[in-house]
């Protein structure tokens, strides 16, 4: 596992300096964080990445922060089977939809009351501030939506809709 780590932090590194990179290659490191914490979860966890598109880029570790909150606040405190999936699909602008089967936003907000760690994540702040650069600068309906998936008014985790920016590659 030390190998995974040493090999995510050169692919972050590579990529922390450039505005945009090829989708392949965030799929990349999205799949090396993935495989990194399913050595934690052991067993239980299974994660799908679906890609729909090819020949574009995108911004990276922009998706990365939010497959974090997902599995820290969704999917550490639940019980048995952890599912996640991560699809990415073109709809005028990049959809990126990550949805996890997590105990859901409430429950994890109650938990992390009780643990008085009222702080926001840095990353996802620093993410939606990097989202309202980018939608200034790219003049498109860009940002985060978060639902809360319900089964019978049971919380059964949630889905997190990423508008996102993309270049085609020609």
């Amino acid at each position: 596992s030390r190998g995974l780590g040493d090999v995510y932090k050169r692919q972050t590194l590579n990529f922390s300096d450039k505005e945009f990179i090829d989708i392949e290659d965030e799929i990349e490191l999205l799949e090396t964080y993935l495989e990194l914490e399913k050595l934690r979860f052991k067993d239980d966890f299974e994660y799908t990445i679906r890609n729909e598109e090819s020949d574009l880029q995108v911004p990276p570790m922009l998706v990365q922060p939010f497959v974090e909150n997902a599995i820290k606040h969704g999917l550490l405190h639940k019980e048995g089977l952890k599912k996640l999936e991560i699809v990415f699909k073109k709809n005028g602008i990049l959809n990126c939809t990550i949805t996890d089967n997590g105990i859901g936003r409430r429950k994890a907000q109650k938990i992390k009351d009780r643990q008085q760690k009222n702080h926001q994540s840095f990353s996802i702040n620093a993410t939606r501030s990097r989202f309202e650069i980018m939608k200034s600068h790219y003049q498109q309906d860009l940002g985060i939506l978060f639902e809360d998936l319900l089964e019978n008014g049971e919380d059964m985790g949630t889905r997190v809709i990423i508008n996102m920016p993309f270049r085609q590659n020609y």
